[in-house]
C-alpha cells in the first residue's frame, strides 16, 4: 500500500518512528529531502518533495499550524515541531489497561515520559474545577459558559492533586464517566489490600449507624461491581451521598498518616479526590435539581391564580410565598425552555398545558389551559357590573329626551351594543371571545366531563350571544332604566304627548354620559328646596373639618374606605358608591317628600344604604364610609340648580 506523501502523514510517521512528539526541522527537512530522492524512483508522488523542499514544507506547515494539528515552538535555534497527537495517542494507549494499573498512581509526564508544552495542557483542581466537565450547556452560567469553551475534545487535562499527590495526565474525552470508573477501580484495590474492608467497616459503622446492612452492599458493590457505583452515585441518594464523604475522608486521613506512602496508597489518594469532587458535584446537581423543581411547581400554582393571565415580563417577576423571586431559583434561559414546551407540548393530540392569547393592541399571554374557561367567567362576571351601568345611564339620557334606539327594539342591536361597549370597557376579554382557542378548550373539556348548564359559552360549535353570555335581557334592560326615571316615561300615551311639546319648545343643550345634573334628582318645591339646601349646608358645615373644603375631605374619606391597589378599580368603587348615594336620594325625596333635613336624615340614608348593601358593608373603615356618603348627599343637595 502506498504511503500518504502529504506533509501531516509524514510528520506523523516520522514522530512514531523516533518515538517523540518533538520533531527538529532541519533534521526533519534533511530526512524528507533524502527519502524522497529514494522513493521517487518507485512511486511519482514522491517526485514534489525532492525539489524546493524548504518552499513547499513552510507552505504546508502553516496550515497545519493553523488547524492546531502541530505546533511550531520556537524554544531552539533552528526551531522544532510539537505533535499533540503523540501524548494522546500515548495516553490512550497507557489508559487501555486499566485494571492491570489499579494499583499505581494516574500517569503524569514522568510516567509517560513526556514533556507536554503548557499552552497544550489545561490544569485543573479537582475539587474546584471538575464541575465544569459534569454540566450541561443549558445548565452553565455566563462564568462557567465561557471557561467550559476553553476546553475542547482533544485537549489533554492535567488534574492536579492537592497535599503533593502528584497529577494525573487524562484526556478530556474521559472525563467524566471513565475516569471515575478509573477512580472507583483504584479504591477498589485500596479495600482490597492489608484487609481494608474490614477496616473500614468498622469505622465507617459507627458514622452510618443502624444502615450497616447499607453500607455492607455499597462496600460489595464497590468490590463486585465498581462501575455500578457510579451510576449510584449518578442518581443520586442520601446514604450513597454520606457513604462516599465518610469513605474519602478516611481513606484520606489514614494515608496521609504514613511517613512513606507506597504507589498503591498515592493511587488511592489520588482516586479518591476524584470520587470526593464528584460526589459534591452530583449532591449540588441533586440540590439544584430540586430547587428547580420546587420553582417551576411554584411557577405552575401561581400561573393558577388570578387573574389567570400573564405577559412574560409579568411571570419573570412571580415570587415564592417568602418573596424570593422565582428568576433567583432558575434561569432566563430555564424559564424560556420551560414556556417553550408548555405551549407546545399536548399529551394525546389534546392542547399543550400552557396557552398564548394575543391582545387587541399587540399584547401577549400566557394562560393555563385549566383556567381558560375561569378567566372567561371571571371577565364576564367582571365586565356585566360595568357594562349594565353603562347601557343604563345611555338609555335612560335617551328616554330622557323621548329617543330611542335600534338596541332598545331588537335582541340583535343589543348584542351589537353590548360587543361594543365590551370592546371599550374590556379588551382582554373581547380577544378571549374572538380566539378560537377557547372553542379547542371548551370541546376538549367538554369531551372528558359534563359542562353545567349554567357553564356552558357554546352551542353546537358557536358561541352563544353576548345578552346570553352577561345573562342581560334587553327587555328587563330597558324596564331598570324607566324604573329610575319619572313614572310619566313608562307611560307610552303620556310619555308621547311630553314628547310631541317638548319638541315644540327650546331644545335642551346636550349633557355628557358622565355628567351629572342634580335638577334631575329631586321633585321638590321650589321654597322647600331652599330650605334643605340651607339644612345641608348647615351639616356639611359640621362634619367638614375646619381649613378643608367639601371635595378635599370627601377625597380624603374615599382614601380610608377605599384601598384596592389597581387604580382604575378603586375609582370604579368610588363612582359605585356615589351613584348608590344619588339613587338613595332620589328615591327618599320621591317616596317620602323629605321637607325637613337633619344630620340625623343623612346618617339613617348613610346606613340603610350601607346595610342594604354586602359588599359596602364589607368593606373596610365603616365609619369613613357612612361619613362619605353623608356628606356626599349634603354636596348634591347645595349644588342643586333650580
Amino acid at each position: 500500500m502506498a504511503q500518504a506523501t502529504d506533509l501531516y502523514s509524514i510528520l506523523r510517521a516520522y514522530a512514531n518512528k523516533n518515538n517523540s512528539p518533538y520533531i527538529e526541522i532541519d533534521s526533519f527537512l534533511e530526512f524528507l529531502g533524502s527519502y524522497a530522492n529514494r522513493k521517487a524512483q518507485e512511486q511519482p508522488e514522491w517526485i514534489k518533495w525532492s525539489s524546493d523542499i524548504n518552499v513547499k514544507f513552510w507552505a504546508e506547515l502553516a496550515g497545519l499550524a493553523e488547524s492546531e494539528k502541530c505546533i511550531l515552538m520556537a524554544d531552539s535555534a533552528n526551531g522544532r515541531i510539537y505533535m499533540p497527537f503523540f501524548c494522546r495517542d500515548q495516553l490512550r494507549e497507557v489508559y487501555s489497561d486499566i485494571e492491570n494499573a489499579a494499583d499505581m498512581p494516574f500517569p503524569d509526564e514522568e510516567t509517560i515520559k513526556i514533556t507536554i508544552p503548557e499552552n497544550q495542557l489545561r490544569v485543573i483542581n479537582p475539587e474546584t474545577d471538575m464541575g465544569i466537565f459534569f454540566e450541561r450547556p443549558e445548565d452553565r452560567g455566563n462564568a462557567e459558559a465561557e471557561k467550559a469553551e476553553t476546553f475542547r475534545p482533544d485537549h489533554i487535562i492535567k488534574i492536579s492533586f492537592p497535599d503533593g499527590y502528584g497529577s494525573a495526565l487524562v484526556p478530556a474525552p474521559m472525563i467524566p464517566r471513565r475516569l471515575m470508573e478509573i477512580a472507583f477501580l483504584k479504591a477498589r484495590n485500596y479495600l482490597r489490600s492489608h484487609g481494608n474492608r474490614e477496616y473500614v467497616l468498622h469505622k465507617l459503622a459507627p458514622q452510618l449507624q443502624g444502615r450497616e446492612k447499607y453500607l455492607r452492599e455499597i462496600i460489595d458493590q464497590l468490590m463486585i461491581r465498581p462501575n455500578d457505583c457510579f451510576r449510584g452515585m449518578e442518581d443520586f441518594g442520601d446514604f450513597p451521598y454520606l457513604f462516599w464523604t465518610y469513605f474519602c475522608s478516611l481513606v484520606k486521613n489514614d494515608i496521609k498518616k504514613k511517613k512513606e506512602p507506597l504507589g498503591e496508597d498515592i493511587a488511592a489518594v489520588q482516586a479518591v479526590y476524584i470520587i470526593e469532587a464528584c460526589n459534591g458535584f452530583y449532591r449540588a446537581r441533586a440540590v439544584k435539581k430540586r430547587e428547580l423543581e420546587i420553582a417551576v411547581r411554584n411557577l405552575e400554582l401561581r400561573m393558577e391564580k388570578p387573574p389567570y393571565y400573564f405577559t412574560i415580563d409579568d411571570i419573570t417577576k412571580f415570587t415564592t410565598e417568602k418573596g424570593v423571586l422565582l428568576l433567583n431559583l432558575y434561569s432566563l434561559k430555564q424559564l424560556e425552555t420551560h414556556i417553550k414546551s408548555r405551549t407546545t407540548e399536548g399529551a394525546n393530540n389534546n392542547l399543550p398545558e400552557w396557552l398564548i392569547l394575543q391582545g387587541k393592541k399587540g399584547e401577549r399571554w400566557y394562560i393555563k389551559k385549566t383556567k381558560y374557561l375561569n378567566l372567561c367567567a371571571k371577565l364576564l362576571i367582571d365586565t356585566r357590573v360595568q357594562i349594565k351601568r353603562a347601557i343604563t345611564k345611555r338609555w335612560m339620557k335617551l328616554l330622557k329626551e323621548f329617543r330611542s334606539e335600534p338596541a332598545m327594539e331588537k335582541d340583535s342591536e343589543f348584542d351589537k351594543l353590548l360587543k361594543t361597549y365590551t370592546a371599550n370597557l374590556n379588551s382582554t376579554l373581547i380577544s378571549l371571545l374572538d380566539d378560537e382557542k377557547l372553542l379547542w378548550v371548551y370541546e376538549e373539556l367538554e369531551r372528558s366531563q359534563e359542562i353545567p348548564l349554567s357553564s356552558r359559552i357554546f352551542k353546537s360549535g358557536k358561541l352563544l350571544p353576548m345578552n346570553a353570555l352577561y345573562v342581560l335581557r334587553r327587555k328587563d334592560m330597558l324596564a331598570d332604566a324607566k324604573i329610575l326615571l319619572p313614572f310619566w316615561y313608562s307611560i307610552p300615551v303620556l310619555s308621547g304627548i311630553i314628547a310631541f311639546f317638548k319638541k315644540l319648545g327650546k331644545k335642551k343643550k346636550k349633557q355628557t354620559e358622565n355628567t351629572t345634573d342634580t335638577s334631575e334628582l329631586f321633585e321638590i318645591a321650589g321654597n322647600d328646596m331652599r330650605a334643605l339646601q340651607n339644612a345641608a349646608k348647615t351639616i356639611a358645615a359640621i362634619l367638614v373639618p375646619q381649613g378643608q373644603t367639601i371635595d378635599n375631605y370627601l377625597d380624603e374619606l374615599a382614601g380610608r374606605w377605599s384601598r384596592l391597589l389597581d387604580k382604575k378599580a378603586r375609582e370604579n368603587l368610588i363612582e359605585d358608591v356615589r351613584t348608590l348615594a344619588r339613587d338613595a336620594l332620589r328615591f327618599e325625596s320621591r317616596t317620602r317628600k323629605i321637607k325637613q333635613l337633619t344630620e340625623a336624615t343623612l346618617n339613617e340614608l348613610a346606613l340603610s344604604l350601607i346595610s342594604h348593601n354586602q359588599t359596602l358593608s364589607g368593606l373596610a373603615n365603616q365609619e369613613a364610609l357612612r361619613l362619605f356618603i353623608e356628606l356626599y348627599m349634603a354636596k348634591l343637595l347645595i349644588n342643586f340648580k333650580f
